[in-house]
């Protein structure tokens, strides 16, 4: 391979790192948008277009300057800039972002102009350095294809380093904050290198090969940081059911099938090859649950002094949802289901009507809960796609957020698979929130319900379970299940989940020591 005349060892690291920073910060930028607009197609297309424009017009700016300016000096100013836009994203974020969501109700507004204010400006700089660096590197026209090759491989190089390293690595085990002024400071750091450098010299100082040098370093710890931890367990798939398929339907956010097996219909969602069954109803029995935990989801309405007012996260076939509110005639549940094909089957197949004391909003969860104005008397939290809950209803900030909706005896009440390292830490996650989290053995799965205030006795709850079974004769009695109540033992390796670090995709694989449950 023909070399880089003059100063190559600089443009190849400068050519690489713009590329690495260009990518790790579309994915880093895409986990903190999510929280906010949630992880919509429409979040991602924002984003990405966003970059693609900034990118475009970096490189048009960067072939201008290149035929006019060529200076080493502008991959210092683009580097010292970017890193400075990427340092700012951290503190900037929340406040931009809560300000558009309270003033435009199409989510697809917001998170375009969010994309905008944070993504544009530092992908252009970023990309205006590439065709710096060919011009730079190009003393003979002979040279010109192979530089230009050269370069434009050594920026995918970083890109891919970029996008995997801190997607793959970086981002289970660091914040994402960290991990933003860890990347700002680092392009900062480039830039103040090439500010040093001298266009005259044919060779690098020993100081700017040295910092360089800690630059590529750097970049590569990101992949050998994840590397290190070794392979995760994977888990094993649920079966598939193969009965008469009555529907399948491909959303914006899943792979949906309506199933017929016998007098039961079946909604599951389809990842990786398998079927995850999401709601089940017997149509011989429309009033039955099916599904055991779904029963100890209404273990909730036993904490509250009043039960008038709720709101539910997730769907799926409305079979909790339609029992509620069929059990309690005074309650009003608000459902929040992202999914719109989940809403237009449920009604379709799964016999749940919207009414007056049940209304059914297409929002993201916590979406619906920001804008939501709003106070609850319990918070239901069901909001699986496939075996994995999204990471942004599970963060120590989405727990205040409800509370912050809760009336002051209110409770939240949420479902977790029990096998992984995920419920050891959305225990603690909720503890972090409220003082008292009571844990129900639920039919395979676990129920955990949260609140503030005294802790209830397990008599006080029967006492409680008494008097709900006399006013509103549930079709499953609320003291039998209250017996499955346990104290769980919950590994001192479990961390709290925030938004800024919820490595939840690598907890779901990762198995749990259940002869911890007592």
């Amino acid at each position: 391979m023909n070399r880089i005349p003059g100063y190559s060892f600089q443009l190849y690291a400068a050519t690489f790192f713009a590329g690495f920073a260009t990518m790790a910060y579309e994915m880093l930028l895409g986990r903190a948008l999510v929280p906010y607009f949630g992880g919509t197609i429409y979040t991602w297309g924002a984003l990405i277009s966003t970059f693609l424009l900034g990118m475009s017009l970096g490189f048009v700016l960067g072939g201008r300057l290149s035929i006019h300016s060529p200076s080493q000096r502008w991959l210092c100013m683009f580097f010292a800039l970017g890193g400075v836009l990427v340092c700012l994203t951290p503190p900037c974020l929340e406040p931009v972002c809560l300000f558009l969501l309270e003033h435009f109700t199409d989510i697809r507004i917001p998170a375009i102009v969010a994309a905008g204010v944070f993504a544009f400006l530092p992908a252009g700089l970023f990309a205006a350095i590439s065709p710096l660096c060919v011009r730079l590197g190009v003393r003979d026209l002979s040279y010109a294809g192979s530089v230009a090759g050269q370069l434009s491989a050594l920026n995918t190089a970083g890109s891919i380093v970029g996008t995997l390293g801190t997607s793959f690595f970086l981002v289970p085990f660091l914040g994402t904050r960290a991990i933003l002024v860890l990347l700002g400071l680092l392009s900062v750091c480039v830039g103040v290198v090439f500010g040093l450098g001298d266009r005259r010299r044919d060779r690098p100082s020993k100081n700017q090969q040295i910092t360089l040098s800690v630059v590529v370093w750097i970049c590569a710890m990101f992949v050998a940081t994840g590397l290190a931890a070794g392979p995760v367990e994977e888990r094993s798939d649920s079966p598939l059911v193969t009965d008469a398929l009555l529907e399948s339907v491909e959303s914006e956010y899943n792979n949906i099938f309506v199933v017929q097996r016998g007098n039961q219909r079946f909604m599951t969602f389809g990842y990786r090859g398998s079927h995850y069954v999401e709601s089940v109803y017997d149509q011989t029995h429309p009033r039955d649950l099916v599904v055991k935990y779904t029963r100890y989801m209404s273990l909730g309405l036993m904490y509250p002094d009043k039960i008038e007012r709720g709101a539910f996260v997730g769907l799926g076939g409305g079979r909790t949802a339609s029992y509620i509110v069929r059990t309690v005639p005074d309650f009003q549940l608000d459902v929040a289901e992202l999914d719109k094909e989940v809403i237009r089957l449920a009604q379709k197949y799964f016999g749940i009507e919207q009414s007056e004391r049940l209304r059914i909003f297409p929002q993201d969860g916590r979406m619906y809960l920001t804008r939501s104005k709003d106070t609850y008397d319990i918070v239901f939290l069901d909001a699986y796609r496939g075996p994995f809950v999204p990471f942004h209803l599970l963060t120590k900030e989405f727990f205040a957020l409800i509370k912050s909706r809760l009336r002051s005896d209110g409770v939240v009440v949420q479902n977790v698979e029990p096998t992984t390292m995920l419920l050891d830490s959305t225990i603690v996650t909720m503890k972090s929130v409220f003082p008292n989290v009571d844990v129900y053995q639920a039919g395979g799965n676990i129920v955990l319900i949260g609140y503030s205030g005294t802790p209830f006795s397990l008599e006080a709850l029967k006492r409680k379970a008494e008097t709900f079974n006399q006013r509103f004769h549930p079709l499953y009695d609320p003291a039998d299940m209250l017996s499955s109540r346990q104290s769980l033992e919950v590994s001192p390796k479990a961390k709290v989940l925030t938004d800024d670090f919820a490595p939840v995709e690598m907890l779901q694989t990762i198995k749990r020591h259940n002869e911890k449950r007592k």
